[in-house]
């Protein structure tokens, strides 16, 4: 929806367990899937990445909904030898979120392989839901932590742990996307 590369598409499939992507590549070379790729897409694409992620479901707040039309997507590059100011911002946020049952959905997920980024997404219904939220995050930090200055010092800690960020907006195409 935003920056540079408008002509960028993401295929995402979740929901998947390390077995099933063993049955996912020997399904692979028996089809020749990649063959098939190369035919019908590869002269049409300018380049092709591949990732993976797993869910952190402990830090996340996620709600379902079929509804989800655009997904704000946020990575960090995290600094090395942070983790501990990162996991201790990363738990007090989710309390705080828990403690005050805030309504607005988010997931985390950790890059396996790569450069490992952290990825934040945020889901939203229409571009109405991509105002701050109310109350914001901070808000509730604070209230959970007792002060501004705790809730300010906690964000900190986080942005310390953090060498670069990119973010970006997706759109869901369900015209593209295979059915369950």
């Amino acid at each position: 929806v935003v920056g540079a590369n408008l002509d960028f598409y993401v295929i995402r499939s979740e929901g998947h367990n390390w077995k099933e992507m063993d049955a996912e590549e020997a399904w692979s070379a028996k089809a020749k899937s990649d063959d098939a790729y190369e035919k019908q897409v590869g002269e049409h694409a300018s380049r092709a990445e591949h990732y993976f992620s797993e869910d952190d479901v402990q830090h996340s707040h996620w709600v379902d909904s079929k509804d989800y039309k655009y997904f704000m997507v946020t990575s960090y590059r995290l600094k090395s030898g942070t983790r501990a100011e990162r996991m201790d911002a990363l738990n007090k946020n989710q309390k705080a979120v828990v403690d005050t049952k805030w309504p607005y959905p988010y997931a985390i997920e950790n890059g396996v392989g790569g450069k490992e980024p952290m990825l934040i997404v945020v889901p939203m219904k229409s571009y109405a839901d991509m105002a701050d939220p109310e109350p914001s995050l901070m808000k509730v930090l604070a209230q959970s932590l007792g002060s501004d200055a705790a809730a300010t010092e906690t964000m900190k800690h986080f942005g310390a742990s953090v060498d670069q960020t990119d973010s970006t907006v997706y759109l869901y195409r369900g015209d593209l996307s295979t059915p369950k």
